[in-house]
């Protein structure tokens, strides 16, 4: 098979699969056996994500909330704060360190899911982690802290 093919073919695939418009919630390693390195956050607006790894995890507390579920996972001094529904399905992955990337769901794809969900998703309305990215870019670079009443401490060089 010449390189002309072999691009082609990619090629194809690709204009094939372009009409996939709604990427799944969750992903986990291919392999049962195999652990995830890092957990990824996905926010819905593109712009932010976000990494945390597995040796730093602590624990997670799920609750259900009246008709949302909340789903908090510890990493260290970091925490992730995961609202939705089915978010019960996510506990096994997380237990076991197989959970690699999470992300926000546009909201015609939680209606989607909300009415048929085949497949089991966990379907994600918001994610929220503390401390901020900009809360520690801030103290990185030294700027004012939270309560903007003293400069925060300088990073060491």
């Amino acid at each position: 098979m010449s390189n002309n093919d072999i691009g082609g073919f990619a090629r194809k695939y690709l204009q094939d699969h372009e009409d996939q418009e709604f990427p799944r919630s969750s992903a986990r390693e291919r392999q049962l056996t195999a652990q995830a390195i890092s957990l990824h956050v996905d926010f819905i607006d593109g712009r932010r994500a976000e990494g945390f790894a597995w040796s730093h995890y602590v624990g997670y507390e799920w609750q259900d909330e009246g008709g949302e579920e909340r789903l908090t996972v510890l990493f260290g001094p970091r925490a992730v704060e995961v609202f939705g529904k089915n978010l019960g399905v996510l506990i096994d992955d997380i237990r076991e360190g197989r959970l690699n990337r999470i992300r926000e769901l546009p909201g015609a794809r939680r209606k989607q899911l909300e009415h048929g969900n085949s497949e089991n998703e966990p379907i994600i309305r918001m994610i929220k982690v503390y401390p901020d990215f900009r809360a520690m870019l801030e103290e990185i670079k030294g700027e004012y802290d939270e309560q903007h009443t003293r400069p925060a401490r300088r990073a060491e060089r």
